[in-house]
């Protein structure tokens, strides 16, 4: 996309204000000394199934945290496809989430929904299709939807993902309790049975009774506010889970409470999900990025997680590895870079700092007596209801002039999703086409383009097109410095 820039007149003056919470390029500390070697081998380091395989029954207190990637590696590939898997084990993934549905004519295949309609370039009930025509279907890119580009993918079928996975990670076997016997006889078969996690949240005794098949098999049991009892009601007479996969909304819900959770520590695993909100109350990992005290760190440090599935699985090894490390994990960009928030706009008012449609904040999530509509998306505050002819002031303090590269955080389930130019010093990056993420709650960074800025304070304009479709949402501008001029 266009990135040159070219000079045009801001006809509105605006007060400079600096954006609070820079990280500017020259406050750059020296590298930290290396860590002393670790008496145990970190989580992030774990690799290959049998080392995977057996962390994953050890449920002591100093077990690793480990990571789940939710569909696989979604952002690189679409979700639940044969890339997505070897993608999520590339990038530290210990398990790999993968849902698993059943074709017309028996075969097991990795599908979330009981349809193809949101994955695929078809239609209809997976149920009521062959193998062959779901074969005939290529997905959609990350977590689709009808808007979605179409890739050259497949949906593979569950041998052909466990066949990636053998010798190399987990599975965990979402959606397919209704086929686990299908499933077990594949495993046996294909000599995967140590690669995969049964799952579900059926009653104990029906949990009990396919234990009893083989004593190898591996099991998370599913628990939330309708079963909670079911925590201390498995016997070792036919097996117990070897861990709980706990999802609650609330932190009053029983699942949850400090003594049960204790309990489940002393012999199995602890499972929390962070994708979004109502699957671990208020931490996520949109919440977890701004401050991993508000997700991940909670999620482990007060309420026992040992395993933690994930929609960012990038950071989330990311931040692991720096925990186990003894070094902190910056919340905000690293040494080099400035981030304006999309909430950090000028407090210059109406036609001076932002020009919105309405004067209302329809999000209400920050600044919420002011114009710019600011909303809360899965724990990322970012400015939505754009629409177009809107325009947003920033500003941004240099410290070290050069050569920056400028990326933008944007969402969007739509094709077109929308445009916008960004003006630096009166010089105008764009028009920038917004990519389609495939979710409004699905943020991905792409470039915007390169600037020269020298030291001191750069005003910055955020300026919608006037004449295009528009529906996404704004999170960040990241101005990264990439050389001297």
């Amino acid at each position: 996309m266009p990135s040159t820039l070219r000079t045009t007149a801001i006809t509105t003056a605006a007060v400079a204000l600096t954006v609070a919470g820079f990280v500017r390029a020259d406050d750059q500390a020296p590298p930290p000394a290396p860590p002393e070697p670790a008496a145990v081998q970190p989580s992030t380091q774990v690799t290959g199934i049998e080392a995977i395989h057996e962390m994953y029954l050890d449920h002591g207190l100093d077990a690793g945290v480990m990571v789940i990637a939710h569909r696989g590696y979604w952002r690189g590939a679409p979700e639940n496809s044969i890339a997505a898997v070897e993608q999520a084990i590339e990038r530290g993934a210990h398990v790999v989430e993968i849902d698993v549905q059943r074709t017309a004519d028996g075969h097991l295949v990795l599908m979330h929904d009981t349809t193809v309609d949101r994955t695929t370039n078809g239609t209809g009930a997976v149920s009521s299709l062959t193998l062959a025509q779901i074969k005939a279907l290529r997905l959609r890119e990350h977590l689709g939807g009808a808007q979605a580009a179409v890739t050259d993918h497949q949906v593979p079928t569950l041998e052909e993902a466990l066949a990636v996975v053998k010798d190399r990670a987990l599975v965990n076997l979402d959606k397919g309790w209704p086929f686990r016997d299908q499933e077990y006889d594949l495993l046996v078969e294909t000599g995967t049975l140590r690669n995969a996690i049964f799952k579900s949240g059926a009653p104990v005794a029906e949990v009990e009774a396919f234990l009893a098949r083989d004593p190898e098999i591996l099991y998370t049991h599913v628990v939330g506010d309708g079963n909670a009892a079911s925590i201390g009601a498995f016997t070792d007479a036919a097996g117990r889970p070897q861990a709980y996969e706990l999802v609650f909304d609330r932190l009053t819900d029983p699942q949850i409470q400090p003594r049960t959770v204790t309990g489940i520590r002393e012999q199995a695993r602890v499972w929390i999900n962070t994708m979004w909100y109502g699957l671990a109350a208020g931490y996520t990992d949109e919440r977890s990025l701004t401050d991993p005290v508000d997700g991940w760190a909670s999620v482990v440090d007060r309420h026992g997680a040992s395993m933690i599935q994930t929609d960012d699985q990038d950071q989330l090894v990311d931040w692991l590895a720096a925990r186990e490390a003894g070094r902190d994990w910056p919340a905000l960009p690293r040494a080099g870079t400035l981030r304006v928030q999309g909430e950090d706009y000028s407090i210059d008012g109406v036609g001076v700092g932002y020009s919105d449609q309405d004067a209302e904040n329809r999000g209400g999530a920050a600044r919420e007596y002011e114009g710019v509509d600011v909303c809360d998306n899965g724990g990322a505050t970012v400015v939505c209801w754009i629409r177009g002819a809107e325009w947003i002031r920033y500003s941004a303090d240099v410290r070290v002039p050069g050569r920056y590269a400028v990326t933008a955080r944007v969402s969007s389930p739509y094709r077109p999703a929308g445009r916008f130019t960004l003006e630096v010093d009166g010089g105008s990056l764009g028009p920038v086409d917004v990519r389609t993420t495939t979710g409004h709650n699905t943020f991905m960074t792409q470039p915007v383009g390169e600037v020269v800025l020298g030291r001191g304070i750069h005003e910055l304009t955020f300026r919608v097109d006037a004449d295009a479709y528009q529906n996404f949402n704004l999170d960040w501008f990241e101005l990264t410095r990439i050389g001297s001029r």
